[in-house]
């Protein structure tokens, strides 16, 4: 689906993905040390968020799209790219991340083990 508005679209779902993370960031002292490990649980906690953003999104489109409003291909667009950017690029990634986290803490007990 190719939006009119899709710089704004681009910039509302970078919101809708970064807000979350650099909120979990702050709350949990992120910054103060910055980790591997660290960041992989920040961004873990912030994909509860992203999902109940993505649930919300979903029938807000529908009744929006229903009531006829001006602006409707800016809010369907939105959903749509942060709808398919969460489930083909955001959730592998973050998988993998995960996978990499899990090597790491199994080395690194391997090596207090020892």
């Amino acid at each position: 689906m190719i939006v009119s508005d899709i710089g704004t679209v681009t910039v509302l779902v970078i919101l809708l993905f970064g807000l979350p993370i650099l909120w979990n960031a702050k709350k949990n002292g992120l910054w103060k040390s910055l980790n591997l490990i660290g960041l992989i649980k920040t961004i873990n906690k912030s994909l509860i968020i992203q999902g109940i953003i993505g649930l919300v999104l979903i029938p807000l489109t529908w009744l929006w799209n229903s009531a006829d409003f001006k602006f409707d291909s800016l809010i369907t667009g939105t959903t749509y790219t942060y709808l398919v950017i969460g489930l083909f690029m955001y959730l592998p990634a973050l998988g993998i991340l995960n996978l990499i986290k899990l090597i790491v803490e199994k080395k690194l007990k391997n090596e207090n083990a020892e």
